[in-house]
């Protein structure tokens, strides 16, 4: 059941912007990938390094934000990985895209066991975290998917736009249904000052 205390609904109203805003993100960076990995391979392998970076800068936002939605450590490795993935993504991206491809393939699927860690958690407290369930198994799969494929030189960076338009449409998903689920709970917060009155 959704709680209505302040603090939840604060981190509630935190979670349902940040969806909204990786979404735009995520989708505008596949958009660039997509329309600059043939003719700009530099620019879309710096964009590569920056997706972890972004990952990473989001998580520490919703670790702000969090407050008993569960224990972080989850949060916390996907920090570490994501900006370990960065590193190892700029070394090889410029050199060896195909294995800038499996760096970005290993860490897909440890951030995604990360989000499936973070969205069972979070499912009773905050609910409306299918989608962020969902999306961690895609995310763990796809990268096994990039692993396999980098390695036999049959997944490219401009592949990889899929992966952020997928995910950039569960993040859409779970902003709606945060957003809903903090409607209904303003709604019934509402009538109960009402019949009180």
């Amino acid at each position: 059941m959704f709680s209505t205390a302040p603090i939840e609904q604060q981190q509630a109203y935190s979670l349902r912007n940040l969806y909204f805003t990786r979404t735009v993100v995520q989708l505008l960076w596949a958009g660039i990938v997509l329309a600059t990995a043939a003719s700009n391979p530099a620019l879309a392998a710096g964009l590569l390094i920056l997706y972890p970076l972004w990952d990473v800068a989001c998580t520490l936002f919703d670790l702000r934000s969090s407050t008993r939605s569960g224990p972080p450590t989850a949060q916390y490795v996907n920090v570490i990985l994501g900006s370990l993935a960065a590193i190892g993504i700029a070394f090889t991206a410029f050199k060896s895209p195909q294995q800038a491809v499996v760096t970005f393939g290993v860490w897909a699927f440890a951030a995604g066991l990360a989000q499936l860690a973070v969205g069972i958690s979070r499912r009773k407290q905050l609910g409306g975290q299918w989608a962020m369930i969902l999306s961690g198994l895609q995310s763990a799969a796809a990268g096994v998917a990039f692993i396999l494929g980098g390695l036999h030189d049959k997944t490219h960076i401009k592949d990889l736009g899929g992966y952020a338009i997928f995910g950039g449409a569960y993040f859409l998903i779970a902003g709606f249904l945060m957003h809903r689920k903090l409607s209904q709970s303003s709604g019934a917060g509402a009538a109960v000052a009402t019949g009180r009155q």
